[in-house]
C-alpha cells in the first residue's frame, strides 16, 4: 500500500493505460470505460472507494485517514490461478450499451477470484478483482 494525493492518483490513472473504472461515491457508483470517458478528479472528494482494471492488473484506491491522502494497491493477477464469474449489468441500463441497441444486449461484468491453497491442499480465494466488460445477448 503506498499513499498518495489526489494529483499523483489522477497522474497514475492517466498513465496505468487500465481500460475501466468502477467508483463508488456517497452519491454514486459509475462504471466507466477509460477509452471514452475521463476519471474526473471531483469524485474523490467524496469517495469510498475506486477500482481501476483491465484483464490483469488493478489499481485499488480508498481514502485514508488524512482527507489529503489516498490509499492505494495495485495487483498484476498475470500468471495467476484464478476462476472466473459473470454478472449481468442491470439489462437494458448498462453505461456501455447504446440507446438505439437491440434490447437483447447485455453488459456482464467478469470478476476473477484468485485462488492459493492451504497446508492441506484446500484451496482458498485470496483475491477478488473486477477484470473486464463484455457484450452478451439474452434468447428470446
Amino acid at each position: 500500500m503506498i499513499k498518495l494525493t489526489k494529483s499523483e492518483i489522477m497522474m497514475k490513472i492517466r498513465k496505468s493505460n487500465l481500460k475501466f473504472a468502477w467508483i463508488n461515491t456517497f452519491s454514486d457508483l459509475k462504471l466507466i470505460d477509460l477509452k471514452n470517458d475521463n476519471f474526473i478528479e471531483t469524485w474523490l472528494d467524496s469517495l469510498i472507494e475506486a477500482k481501476i482494471f483491465d484483464e490483469n492488473r488493478e489499481i485499488s484506491i480508498m481514502p485514508y485517514d488524512n482527507e489529503d491522502y489516498f490509499s492505494v494497491v495495485e495487483f498484476d493477477g498475470n500468471s495467476k490461478e484464478y476462476v472466473e464469474e459473470r454478472q449481468i449489468l442491470n439489462k437494458n441500463k448498462s453505461p456501455f450499451i447504446n440507446k438505439n441497441e437491440n434490447v437483447n444486449v447485455i453488459d456482464m461484468l467478469v470478476i476473477r477470484n484468485y485462488l492459493n491453497y492451504d497446508d492441506d491442499g484446500q484451496a482458498y480465494i485470496y483475491y477478488t478483482k473486477l477484470c473486464n466488460i463484455e457484450r452478451g445477448y439474452i434468447n428470446g
